[in-house]
Formats: C-alpha cells, sequence, structure tokens
C-alpha cells in the first residue's frame, strides 16, 4: 500500500469528539425490539468511536458482535476512509450465529458501496451499521435471508451507482425490495 495512504491524516473537523460519544444518539431497528439488546448495542457503538478515537487517530475502526451469544470480535483497525470488514465478515462463516457489524466513517458519510456489498454478500451479517465521527448513524438489517438472484440484481445496482446510472437513494431504495430496511439517525 503506498505511504501516503497509510499516514493519511484527517481534518480536524473530521476528529471523534468526547462529546459525540458521550452523547451518542438512542438506537432504533426494525428486528430488534429488546431494550437490554438495543443498549448493549448502543455502548458497542460508543466503543468504537472510542477505539478509533484513542487507538486509531480516529481512523475507521470496524467491529462485530454475534447477536446470538453476545461475544464481541476484535477491532480491526484501517485507514482514513477504509477498513477491511471482510476479516470480520470471515470469523463468521461456519457458524450458524447472526451478526451485527459496525464500523465508523470520518467523513460521516452513508453506506458505500463496498459497504452494501459486503452486507448483500454475508449471509450471517444480519444488521450494519455506519457511526459518522460526527454522531450520525447509519443502519442497514435484512429483514430475511436474501435470495441467490437478490443478491445478483443488488451487486447489479451497486455496479449501476458505481457507473454513476443511479444515484444513493435509488440504490437504498431498489436493495429495500430485498428485504433490507435503512434507517438514518
Amino acid at each position: 500500500m503506498p505511504e501516503e495512504i497509510l499516514n493519511e491524516t484527517l481534518d480536524e473537523d473530521q476528529k471523534i469528539t468526547d462529546e459525540v460519544i458521550l452523547t451518542l444518539k438512542p438506537l432504533a431497528f426494525r428486528t430488534i425490539s429488546d431494550n437490554d439488546i438495543i443498549d448493549f448495542i448502543h455502548t458497542q457503538c460508543q466503543k468504537v468511536l472510542e477505539i478509533a478515537q484513542q487507538k486509531n487517530d480516529s481512523k475507521e475502526v470496524a467491529r462485530a458482535v454475534n447477536l446470538d451469544t453476545f461475544e464481541v470480535l476484535l477491532p480491526v483497525f484501517d485507514e482514513a476512509h477504509k477498513v477491511g470488514i471482510d476479516f470480520l465478515v470471515n470469523q463468521m462463516r461456519g457458524t450458524d450465529y447472526a451478526f451485527l457489524v459496525m464500523h465508523n466513517h470520518p467523513s460521516s458519510s452513508p453506506f458505500s458501496g463496498t459497504d452494501i456489498k459486503a452486507f448483500v454478500d454475508a449471509v450471517y451479517m444480519s444488521i450494519l451499521i455506519v457511526l459518522g465521527n460526527n454522531g450520525s448513524i447509519y443502519i442497514l438489517e435484512k429483514t430475511r435471508d436474501l435470495l441467490p438472484n437478490e443478491i445478483i440484481s443488488a451487486r447489479k445496482t451497486l455496479l449501476d451507482w458505481k457507473k454513476n446510472y443511479i444515484d444513493y437513494d435509488t440504490v437504498i431504495r431498489q436493495i429495500s425490495a430485498f428485504g433490507i430496511v435503512y434507517s438514518e439517525i
């Protein structure tokens, strides 16, 4: 990887503040109603931001939670605008458990095409959360397993977005037909 990418720094306004961590908005899910579980996930989201702030200069950090055992997988550290959640996805393979993956975006933007593709492709990932370094929260939830033809259709949608044939809102609208729910908090 080129040296300039590894040493990429963030602008001060992109860095996570203590206030953002402490005042992170409450979460709401379509697929989870148990308040204790929601509170646990909220705490883990705060932990992602805290780890990014303290150990990765506010750059991207990802963590996963096993939603059956509540085991938290070790964090993955990466660059300013990229985190390889594939490492976490590989740890999910071969299990019968549902996982939630969360990571921060220094730009505070919603899901990237890579995020959505990883979510669609990972059979055991049922929830994906993006936490903006400014405290914004974006959530994707699978309300059911995706069929093989739906995965292919979702990939085509992402390719159309990459080629600028469609916009982000159209992507979200099209993948919602496959039982994927988008929310922004």
